[in-house]
């Protein structure tokens, strides 16, 4: 049976005067200006509200349609029984043009609730 050996110790902490503090001019009383680039990137990293967001936000009447008009293609396309050959192609165009609508649908909303999110 093998021995468990000990865990390693932690790394020692760091001091201030070890130099993981202040650098040398901050410590002088002296203040750093930020760069634009700098200023830019944590302007653009901080929320532009606090306020909750609406659950209706990426709601889009025009996907709610398309969910709709698509579902009532691929039941009707699947429910539908066909005898001849123009039923059956009309019954494969329902059910792929219904799949297609919801798709479309899809990225309807997903566009919307992606550009309202860049407006806010």
């Amino acid at each position: 049976m093998a021995s468990a050996t000990p865990p390693p110790p932690p790394p020692p902490l760091h001091s201030l005067e070890a130099g993981a503090g202040p650098t040398s001019a901050a410590a002088a009383g002296e203040r750093r200006v930020a760069t634009d680039d700098e200023i830019q990137r944590i302007l653009s990293s901080q929320p532009k509200s606090l306020e909750p967001q609406s659950p209706f936000r990426g709601f889009s009447i025009t996907a709610v349609i398309g969910y709709m008009a698509g579902a009532a293609m691929v039941v009707t396309g699947l429910s539908s029984q066909g005898k001849s050959a123009d039923q059956h192609s009309a019954q494969a165009i329902n059910v792929a043009g219904g799949f297609c609508l919801i798709c479309l649908a899809s990225i309807c909303r997903h566009t919307k609730r992606l550009s309202s999110r860049q407006d806010a």
